[in-house]
């Protein structure tokens, strides 16, 4: 594992909370575009924790490539949370065309790549959206699926709100972590088992993980290792389909 975030470099991007004269003095011409969920994670950690996470490696990401970082998208695919009244969802086809409809935007103001920060595991469509906009918009899209990065393995034991983003919360926003209400849960079935059935079906508790062994220091170490996988992921892509961007 990496020690040091790749990026602690004197590099600088720019973010929707410049104004447009800092921005097109930039003139950035790689956007980052997180996306995360608001949905419930547990009685111990805010339902904007997949927006945190992926706005925060994004943060990073622009940085280093003297990006331009767009605002979350806040809201996205959460059937298997939707009994929960805090959990506000959008439908597959209404993502699919926001991050279409925005891939539109800037490939009209001259940007050459647009690289899509998800957060949220269930939000499959943006694969298919993150093709349609390479092969219909000639926009160069990345997807960098963080989800898959820390959960991967169908009979992984942790898949919401566990271990992983626990420890991730605990070094990015330690106050918004409800320490006291931290539970560990770990269901039996595989997670796909959640095209059947809602997690709080699964899981009464709206968790899927050891959550009590989460740490501030193995969320260090796990936010790094995100941040250098995606940097390192998307200089190959840029490489390998021959994007010219001077970063």
């Amino acid at each position: 594992m990496i020690s040091e975030i790749k990026n602690e470099k004197v590099k600088k991007g720019v973010s929707y909370k410049d104004t447009s004269y800092e921005i097109e003095k930039k003139r950035p011409f790689m956007a980052i575009l997180p996306i995360g969920s608001l949905e419930q994670h547990g009685g111990h950690l805010p339902v904007s924790t997949d927006t945190i996470i992926a706005e925060r490696v994004a943060e990073k990401i622009a940085d280093y490539f003297n990006a331009y970082l767009l605002p979350p998208i806040p809201y996205s695919i959460s059937l298997e949370h939707e009994e929960k009244i805090s959990t506000i969802a959008i439908s597959p086809p209404l993502l699919f065309r926001i991050v279409v409809e925005i891939a539109r935007s800037l490939k009209s103001h001259g940007f050459k790549c647009l690289v899509i920060v998800n957060g949220h595991g269930g939000n499959f469509i943006l694969r298919n959206a993150t093709r349609w906009i390479n092969y219909r918009i000639k926009l160069l899209t990345i997807l960098i699926d963080l989800t898959g990065m820390y959960f991967g393995e169908r009979f992984s034991k942790d898949v919401h709100a566990g271990r992983i983003e626990t420890s991730l919360m605990l070094y990015l926003a330690p106050e918004l972590v409800k320490r006291e209400f931290i539970v560990d849960a770990v269901p039996s079935v595989p997670r796909d088992y959640l095209d059947y059935k809602p997690l709080t079906r699964i899981s009464s508790s709206g968790v899927w993980g050891e959550a009590k062994k989460s740490t501030p220091e193995e969320g260090k170490a796990l936010f790094e290792q995100l941040v250098n996988t995606a940097i390192n992921e998307i200089e190959k892509i840029l490489k390998y389909t021959n994007t010219n961007i001077s970063y």
